[in-house]
């Protein structure tokens, strides 16, 4: 009995298996989707290598009078708190800058 369901069982696998080569077409792809596919690929390579540009340029040194106005800028225009570099100078800008407004 158990023989009979495994090959029952097995013989009906088979079955699906050539039904649905047999009205499946194979995947063709054409130069248009290669080309497609080239296209995506060199976007995405090129936004990751603008974000990691933008990472790169937002973590450099720069001058302590560049930060402390940019502080004062930033304080002035009530735009959020942005010390990446974790620069006093810029800390004493941002202060300025509160004050500024405030005025």
């Amino acid at each position: 009995m158990k023989k009979n369901k495994v090959f029952t069982f097995s013989l009906t696998v088979t079955t699906l298996l050539t039904t649905m080569q047999l009205f499946t077409a194979p995947a063709q792809a054409n130069f248009g989707d290669f080309l497609l596919g080239v296209g995506a690929t060199l976007g995405v390579g090129a936004i990751v290598e603008g974000n990691r540009q933008d990472a790169e340029r937002r973590y450099r040194p720069v001058p302590p009078r560049e930060e402390y106005f940019r502080g004062i800028q930033d304080g002035v225009n009530g735009a959020n708190y942005d010390n990446p570099r974790n620069s006093l100078d810029y800390d004493r800008g941002y202060e300025e800058g509160i004050r500024r407004r405030r005025r």
